[in-house]
């Protein structure tokens, strides 16, 4: 046999995938040789073949055969020196699969056609498996043929993923993962056939299996998360099911009611496995209405949405800043219409929206009242838009407004993930003048990561801390205590939301808190009625 066709390095790509097939022809010859997998997996006559050309041919699917004729023969004739092209053969076992097929043809010293080499990689075999948990991925769910299927199929997923991956880092949230993954194989039937989805989602099939045992299933993984857990983090999962065939027979139906009933499951149900049902299937459609209202009052110029303020008041109950809060007129609860905007990226543009409002009002209070403060909330997602710190700038440039006189107020709605670019941002905009608080302080896990690494001015302490607030209540008065002590020591304001009646005010007055907000003072209210109010002492 010529050399170039039977060498180590011909050898070495032969062997580097099972999914990968090689091959090199001597041109003049009419003679290939033919990596051993490609052999065996196309039932070839053997790795050296003369007249390859016709044998190959035979193998690919009639509907394909044109297009692969014509790209060989372009290169053949020297229209173009690559192959590329992606068909069906017809594999030993008798059925087609999907190849995408890359060659090259070389040339003599004369120009005469001399060698042509090249590779067909199996599209059917790309995300198979996933690598981190040796599960097969989405995409092989994505292809059962749930016609012949009896049973439940159900997607779990952890509440709060990003949690782990902030205390442990992508590695140990994948580690985390990949344990969750051997669990899944011992709590689950052995009839059961288990899948990785996307981030830490994990889908189950069981044939025949009903809802009992679904939730049985979803009670013992529910159980495991909880023993990979530690004192740093708790995992708990959620769950979305439905019934096969009840629920529908097409991969299409059946992976979108699991997704809306896992999402169902986050939204109101945690850690507990939800059916699909007509309740859930009702809630999809409400919250999609709500998203197509929000993303065309978006692209009408926020038309809808408004901004009423809140005043705060000194310990002297004198109003000494307000509170900017959004309103859409679709929706009276603000925070899902927050979480809605969040989820679907529509936060960024109404996030401008809002600071164009803020500063222009902040610029008419200012020239009557030069000490009020106008503070607003801004989401993390914001942050993470380019330039939005630059935008905050350049709006108070051209409105001419104090800086000292605006307070930004970081929410915790949404987890941070880069604490080094956010404080870097925050450092910017403190430099510039502005106020910088952190809001909702308390109800999340990285409360104490934030007040570590950002160079905040004050703090709000979250009103679930406050609004049952009692003599008899020691376990929020502790948390008050801690965190008045905290900021006391790193000299940071304190700000209290949430005083709703004098019971509230009178034991919060035993604390060296800054500023009040809450009903007991006032509620929110258009800024024409807030103006008369500036300044003045409230009961």
């Amino acid at each position: 046999m010529p050399t170039i066709l039977d060498n180590a390095l011909f050898t070495a790509f032969s062997e580097a995938s099972e999914q990968v097939y090689i091959y090199v022809c001597d041109v003049k010859r009419d003679l290939s040789h033919w990596s051993k997998n490609a052999v065996t997996f196309f039932g070839l006559p053997g790795e050296y073949m003369e007249n390859a050309a016709a044998l190959w041919k035979a193998k690919i699917h009639p509907e394909d055969r044109g297009r692969y004729l014509k790209d060989i023969a372009d290169v053949f004739s020297g229209v173009k020196t690559h192959h590329s092209c992606e068909y069906r053969a017809l594999s030993q076992s008798g059925d087609y699969v999907w190849l995408e097929c890359r060659g090259t043809m070389m040339k003599n010293e004369q120009g005469e056609p001399w060698l042509f080499a090249g590779m067909m990689t199996r599209l059917d075999a790309r995300n198979k498996i996933d690598p981190l948990t040796g599960l097969p991925t989405m995409r092989e769910f994505a292809e059962l043929d749930f016609t012949d299927i009896k049973g439940v199929a159900m997607v779990v997923g952890f509440d709060g993923f990003r949690e782990v991956i902030n205390n442990y880092g992508y590695r140990g949230g994948d580690e985390i993962l990949a344990d969750f993954a051997v669990k899944l194989r011992q709590v689950c039937p052995m009839a059961a056939t288990l899948y990785r989805f996307e981030g830490d989602e994990f889908a189950v099939l069981i044939p025949d299996g009903s809802r009992n045992q679904a939730g049985s299933v979803f009670e013992a993984l529910r159980q495991a998360a909880k023993e990979l857990g530690s004192r740093q983090v708790s995992l708990e999962i959620t769950g979305g099911a439905v019934c096969v065939p009840q629920d529908g027979t097409t991969q299409e139906a059946l992976i979108s009611k699991l997704e809306h009933s896992l999402a169902h499951g986050k939204a109101h149900r945690r850690s507990q496995l939800v059916f699909f049902s007509l309740e859930v299937s009702s809630e999809y459609r409400r919250i999609s209405g709500l998203k197509q209202m929000l993303a065309r009052s978006v692209n009408h110029a926020c038309e809808g949405f408004s901004m009423v303020y809140q005043p705060l008041v000194d310990q002297d109950h004198r109003v000494v800043c307000c509170e900017a809060l959004l309103r859409w007129n679709a929706d009276p609860d603000v925070g899902e219409m927050i979480r809605l905007l969040e989820n679907t990226g529509e936060i960024l543009p109404v996030g401008r929206w809002i600071v164009r409002q803020v500063f222009a009002q902040a610029r008419s209070w200012q020239r009557k009242s030069p000490d009020f403060i106008t503070g607003f909330n801004v989401s993390y997602l914001q942050f993470k838009d380019p330039g939005f710190a630059d935008f905050l700038i350049a709006e108070a440039w051209r409105l001419e407004i104090n800086p000292r006189q605006i307070a930004i107020e970081l929410t915790e709605s949404c987890q941070v993930e880069d604490f080094e670019g956010l404080a870097q941002e925050f450092a910017r905009l403190r430099a510039f003048g502005f106020n910088l608080s952190l809001d909702d302080f308390g109800i999340a896990y990285s409360t104490l990561l934030l007040i570590r690494n950002l160079p905040a001015d004050s703090v709000k302490i979250d009103q679930s801390f406050i609004r049952d607030l009692s003599e008899q209540n020691q376990v929020d008065l502790a948390i008050i205590e801690s965190v008045v002590s905290l900021c006391c020591k790193l000299e940071i304001r304190l700000v209290a939301e949430g005083v709703e009646n004098a019971r509230i005010l009178k034991l919060l007055k035993a604390y060296p808190i800054t500023l009040y907000q809450g009903f007991y003072f006032a509620r929110p209210m258009m800024a024409r009625q807030l103006e008369p109010l500036i300044g003045t002492i409230l009961p």
